[in-house]
């Protein structure tokens, strides 16, 4: 029995978070400390293993945990779920900036322990120098430029 070989990769791009709150959320500030972030009622995107784990693990390793009001599986909803409400979403900078505005949230600074998480793009070591392969990497490298640039 052989074992399966290693992918190649390369980071493509990071992401960092931003919260998003509503207008029933009194806080005003410009970054929740940790203590505030895991004091206020949160909305979490619904995953396969109940976590999203760009945001809990790291809570996790601290020892800490999010107080979860309310699970909804997709983002888009989330946004405008909260808008009337106390509730903070932790979402990607990129997604925030296009949907704050959208459903009038605010938007604050995470703490700090929440840090950018990067995207990596993988594949098998025989398509390292397959044509097609080689263009579809190229063709996802200039859309993750087209990401930063925003």
């Amino acid at each position: 029995m052989s074992c399966a070989p290693a992918l190649e990769g390369e980071a493509i791009f990071s992401l960092d978070f931003v919260c998003l709150v509503g207008s029933g959320q009194p806080v005003r500030t410009r970054r929740f400390t940790l203590k505030q972030y895991l004091q206020l009622p949160h909305v979490m995107i619904l995953t396969g293993d109940g976590h999203q784990a760009m945001v809990d693990r790291p809570l996790a390793a601290l020892g800490e945990k999010r107080r979860v009001a309310l699970r909804i599986p997709f983002f888009i909803p989330a946004v405008f779920a909260i808008a009337q409400t106390d509730l903070v979403l932790t979402v990607p900078r990129t997604l925030a900036r296009i949907t704050a505005p959208m459903a009038g949230l605010r938007m604050i600074e995470p703490p700090r322990e929440l840090k950018p998480f990067p995207y990596f793009m993988s594949w098998h070591p025989r398509l390292t120098n397959e044509a097609a392969q080689v263009w579809l990497r190229d063709q996802v490298r200039a859309a993750a430029r087209s990401i930063r640039s925003n």
